[in-house]
């Protein structure tokens, strides 16, 4: 499953999950085709590959850990944080075991991930019940999510507590320990307070739960202020909404650290690029050498015919090595990669992923002819009479690796996230100015002035398929744009 959206004015993003399997490994062929309108100049003549290869950027993590709440809090469940926090703070405690910090903080870490990945699901389901009126499921569900956060907020800050003992104040482990406290209290206090306001059209039917809704996120507030935690807004001080911010977001991405795999990026393109290269140079060398016995074998030397020979070998050659590379970056594209990397994890050193890709930038004819359909669906009928778009094709095949869990070190881990970041700044600075003036008739007969934004359409279109998983999916997207970024993407897939 591909997620596209907006990151920003400059910045489109995807997001692809790969399941990591105990058993077999696979690979997934994936392929961005991106058409530009002609006036921009997002050519191959303006752009280099290289250049445009810089403006993709992919990063990959652990798949946020898929823990219920009850899950969570089952005392014989062994792949619970909460449990196998439990069972390391009894041994650090008892000094009955000897249990690494850095596990230690990698469960806590967890925990934080698995509260915010839960509540995520919970605020989502909250907002559909509201939305559909199902008011006793409703307040189960409610009941449900504020009994058990409070219950399982109550057992680790029990070991919180013991911590403290434990340790002096200032300890790192102690330190984790509360960073996690408070994230989790922020994920509970936030998540509690938006239930709260989508039952607004319900609070007539719903008062006791919405009541409690709102006691629960006020007693979280209040526990970060006793505790004197950061993330409490200070009344009089005009930057302490922004301080909460940043904290909140220093905690978000310390908590989902441990979720980060490694990139390690190959040297191989650029050596099986250099061999290739210089088989291609040697093949029209010899080409040439041969050309130029020819010419003194048969010929007079320095002789005009002599001369014209091996002017036209030397011109030949150039052409011959510019062919042979050509045609070897098409037969061979898996091989010769613009880009290698591997991803690894941070917790085993394992290799998790291989990932080649390989980008070039054409023209719309150029592109496949299912590739060219699904771009015309719901289009200008009459494109082929217009410039012809350019095409920024980029392609990742990616290898999974099997990968045996460790019941120790991350039991949770079954899937991988890349993330890929695209990069569209530079595509701007050919652009009209985005305001313009328009004159629309008003109901009275009279002209009215309105100002009107000069916008742009690149399409996105995305397959992914994998032969072994028998998975051909294609996507399509329509991205507005003007001067000042992007403004909005609209899914142009039609029902299957």
């Amino acid at each position: 499953m591909i997620d596209v959206r907006v990151h920003s004015s400059r910045h489109l993003e995807t997001k692809i999950t790969y399941p990591i399997s105990e058993h077999t490994s696979y690979d997934r062929d994936v392929n961005y085709y991106i058409f530009t309108p002609a006036q921009l100049h997002v050519s191959a003549g303006f752009i280099s590959d290289e250049a445009m290869l810089r403006k993709f950027q992919a990063h990959a993590r652990y798949s946020s850990p898929e823990i219920t709440l009850d899950e969570l809090l089952d005392k014989g469940n062994r792949t619970s944080p909460l449990v196998l926090l439990e069972s390391y703070t009894q041994q650090r405690v008892e000094r009955s075991g000897d249990v690494a910090d850095t596990i230690f903080m990698h469960e806590l870490q967890t925990l934080s991930n698995s509260f915010r990945h839960e509540s995520g699901i919970i605020l989502s389901e909250c907002r559909e019940l509201a939305k559909e009126n199902k008011l006793d499921e409703l307040r189960g569900l409610l009941q449900d999510w504020y009994k058990e956060t409070g219950y399982a907020m109550e057992r680790f800050r029990a070991l919180l507590k013991m911590m403290r003992v434990h340790y002096p104040t200032g300890n790192r482990m102690v330190t984790a320990f509360e960073w996690a406290d408070e994230a989790i209290s922020l994920v509970v206090e936030s998540t509690s307070l938006e239930m709260y306001l989508s039952l607004e059209p319900l609070f007539g039917e719903l008062q006791e739960s919405a009541y409690n809704l709102l006691r629960h996120s006020r007693a979280e507030l209040g526990y970060r202020r006793e505790q004197k935690y950061e993330s409490v807004v200070s009344k009089g001080n005009r930057y302490s909404t922004e301080a909460v911010a940043y904290r909140s977001g220093v905690l978000k991405k310390w908590t989902q650290s441990v979720l980060y795999l490694t990139p390690v990026h190959s040297k191989a393109p650029q050596r099986v690029a250099g061999v290739l290269a210089g088989t291609a140079a040697a093949i029209a060398m010899t080409f040439a050498t041969l050309a130029a016995i020819f010419a003194e074998t048969f010929f007079l030397k320095n002789s005009m015919q002599w001369a014209l020979l091996v002017i036209l070998a030397y011109v030949f050659k150039d052409r011959i090595k510019e062919g042979l590379r050509a045609l070897f970056s098409r037969v061979v594209p898996r091989l010769l990669a613009d880009q290698i990397s591997s991803f690894i994890s941070p917790r085993t050193g394992k290799r998790l992923s291989r990932t080649k890709v390989v980008i070039h930038i054409k023209k719309a004819s150029d592109m496949p002819p299912e590739i060219q359909d699904k771009r015309l669906e719901d289009g200008n009928p009459f494109q082929d009479m217009l410039p012809q778009e350019d095409v920024v094709h980029y392609t990742r095949f990616v290898k999974i690796f099997k990968t045996e869990k460790d019941r120790t070190i991350g039991p949770w881990i079954n899937a991988i996230t890349v993330i890929t970041r695209i990069r569209i700044d530079d595509w701007l600075k050919e652009m009209d100015d985005p305001n313009d003036v328009m004159y629309v008739a008003s109901g009275d007969g009279d002209f009215e002035q309105q100002n009107s934004d000069r916008v742009y359409h690149v399409h996105l279109v995305i397959t992914e398929t994998s032969k072994k998983q028998n998975i051909n999916d294609i996507h399509h997207y329509r991205i507005i744009m003007n001067k000042k970024g992007i403004l909005r993407m609209e899914t142009l897939d039609r029902p299957q």
